[in-house]
């Protein structure tokens, strides 16, 4: 009895294999053909921007990503094309002097004069918001049970909305040099916008071109039934043309030529004069989406 029982749990153990190695077979050969996904998909990590910094230091801080793809599978190669929209953060701090010479003056329009303005651990902001549609070729290699492993790498256009500037922390102190027939400088004086402040300012970025960028992915596709997937991976984005127009450079800030009680703040892109200005981008990418095999090649 005892024999027939293990001979029976053997038979049974074998069957159980067999059908498990089928489904498994089933399962890859599914996976493996054409496939189509479109998903959704979110990401952040470091964003970076780059640029020639003449009056301070620049700092990386963080970018925010989200966006739709659909994704075309050939067997192992395919394409992926999609809309992206990101926020992209950096800051800067200055510790440096700051000078604008013959300006006008708003309480004596005939006095021409030399800002000078002392900018103590300031600190500046920059947001860049802007949509992406990328290209990419797609590479995918089965890691069993319709897992696989993705890799992509293509270009991008760069459609930068909107930036602005977030400046304070720290402070300001700006003193003018008067020009008339005994030379004479002026500070301490706040009814004339000369004094030290601790001021904050939000303004825009302005001046944005379209560009070309390069987009990288690297992760893989776990499968959620037949119908879908979760994808986890990692990202990365490179302006390769200045997302700037160029513009003649200002001062990053000046006294206001009509009320010496306001301030103009131009900001650091602005200041440079540099159109220079490449986004950079690397994070880590969490997506679903749905997909379904096509029927390619009958």
């Amino acid at each position: 009895m005892k024999h027939k029982i293990i001979i029976a749990a053997a038979i049974i153990s074998i069957f159980a294999l067999q059908l498990s190695t089928l489904k498994a077979q089933t399962l890859e050969r599914y996976y493996n053909r054409p496939f189509a996904h479109l998903g959704l998909n979110v990401g952040g990590g470091l964003g970076s921007m780059i640029y020639n910094n003449t009056l301070g230091k620049a700092s990386p801080s963080y970018c925010i990503d989200l966006g739709f793809q659909y994704s075309q599978f050939f067997s192992g190669i395919g394409i992926g094309v999609g809309i992206r929209y990101s926020t992209t953060h950096a800051s800067a701090v200055y510790n440096t002097e700051e000078v604008t010479t013959n300006l006008t003056h708003a309480n004596n329009h005939y006095a021409h004069y030399d800002l000078t303005t002392r900018y103590d651990d300031w600190h500046e902001r920059q947001t860049i918001h802007q949509l992406a549609i990328p290209l990419e070729v797609l590479y995918r290699f089965s890691m069993g049970g319709g897992r696989h492993f993705i890799g992509g790498l293509g270009i991008q256009l760069d459609l930068p909305l909107k930036g602005t500037y977030s400046a304070g922390k720290g402070s300001y102190t700006t003193t003018g040099l008067f020009h008339v027939a005994r030379p004479h400088t002026l500070s301490d004086m706040p009814e004339h916008g000369f004094s030290t402040y601790n001021e904050t300012f939000d303004a825009e970025i302005d001046h944005f071109s379209v560009g070309l960028g390069l987009v990288a992915d690297l992760g893989i596709h776990l499968p959620l039934g037949y119908a879908g997937g979760l994808y986890l991976g990692l990202f990365a984005s490179y302006g390769l043309t200045s997302a700037l127009d160029a513009t003649d450079p200002t001062p990053l800030l000046v006294i206001n030529a009509s009320d010496a009680s306001r301030i103009d703040y131009h900001g650091t892109f602005a200041a440079n004069g540099n159109p220079s200005l490449h986004l950079l981008r690397v994070g880590v990418k969490v997506g679903i989406d749905i997909g379904a095999p096509m029927e390619v090649g009958k």
